[in-house]
């Protein structure tokens, strides 16, 4: 773990060069169409500088093709919650919360977006998903979800990779985009594999819904209103979030092997930055999980010379 932390802060120590700007990103997943139900919300915050192409870092793992190289560091909040309405003869997740710090690294250009990212930080009580809950619903009401069976706190770990890649089809208008990639952490591991549509090349404005990895919102070269629409599978290999306590009388839940997704959604880019709007769809998670699961996803960059 200290090794970890000690990349995170090496990695905010770095110079940055002058051309690009500075970049503020921001990330919000919420359960807008139930009243927390199982993926209940996820805020990423980070901070976004060109990376030096002198740094120890700008080498690795580099793709042939890209040009601009930035580095985000930030913090990741995520909250899963159980179904109020699911029937106690089945089985449901528990009420779980997450809170990492990351750093990711972005390889970026005309036909691809590459990631690789490192976060680390605590799943449990530590993580403060029980308050952060009661603090948005003192805005927005909602039903009361059970943490008295929260797990104990556990070291979180994971490293990130994703790919991005435009394939060379002119006969299509817009681009057609295939992502690959997987997380590999103590408490959450899986590999994807998906295809998306957009108006915009891999870059420009990009959702980290068929990512699963941190995603820069960077401004599009042409702008204003860009779409996208895709789907992707995961092959899941651990999922700890939906482990229960042995002293937790409901049943415990196992995980689904794989887990379907479709996404689809809209940006808007300016000078000043970029939003985009993304709604998507999970098939079920776990067994005896009594429906798929939509969730919203709202990220934007502001930009900082």
């Amino acid at each position: 773990m200290r090794a970890a932390f000690a990349v995170l802060a090496s990695l905010a120590a770095m110079p940055a060069a002058a051309a690009s700007p500075v970049l503020w990103h921001a990330q919000v997943d919420n359960d807008v169409f139930h009243s927390d139900r199982w993926y209940t919300s996820g805020v990423r915050i980070s901070r976004s500088a060109p990376l030096a192409a002198d740094s120890p870092f700008a080498a690795f793992l580099r793709p042939v093709g890209t040009g601009e190289q930035r580095v985000d560091l930030g913090i990741l909040h995520e909250v899963y919650t159980g179904d109020g309405r699911q029937s106690l003869l089945l089985p449901d997740r528990p009420n779980a919360a997450r809170l990492l710090l990351t750093a990711a690294r972005h390889d970026i250009g005309p036909d691809t977006l590459a990631t690789w990212a490192l976060e680390a930080g605590v799943a449990g009580p530590a993580a403060l998903g029980e308050e952060a809950q009661d603090l948005i619903h003192r805005l927005a009401p909602a039903p009361e979800t059970d943490w008295a069976t929260q797990k104990d706190n556990r070291a979180d770990l994971q490293l990130a990779a994703a790919w991005s890649q435009r394939l060379p089809l002119e006969a299509i208008p817009g681009a057609l985009v295939v992502h690959g990639g997987g997380v590999a952490g103590t408490l959450v591991a899986f590999g994807h594999a998906g295809v998306e549509w957009r108006t915009g090349g891999p870059a420009q404005a990009a959702s980290p819904l068929l990512r699963f990895a941190a995603t820069p919102v960077l401004p599009g070269a042409s702008r204003g209103f860009g779409f996208f629409a895709g789907a992707s599978i995961r092959a899941v290999a651990r999922n700890r979030l939906l482990e229960r306590r042995d002293d937790d009388p409901l049943a415990q839940p196992g995980r689904e092997r794989r887990v379907h997704r479709v996404a689809a959604g809209l940006s808007w880019s300016q000078p000043w930055g970029a939003i985009t709007l993304g709604l998507a769809q999970d098939s079920r998670e776990f067994t005896g999980q009594r429906a798929p699961h939509r969730f919203g996803s709202l990220s934007f960059s502001i930009a900082f010379d």
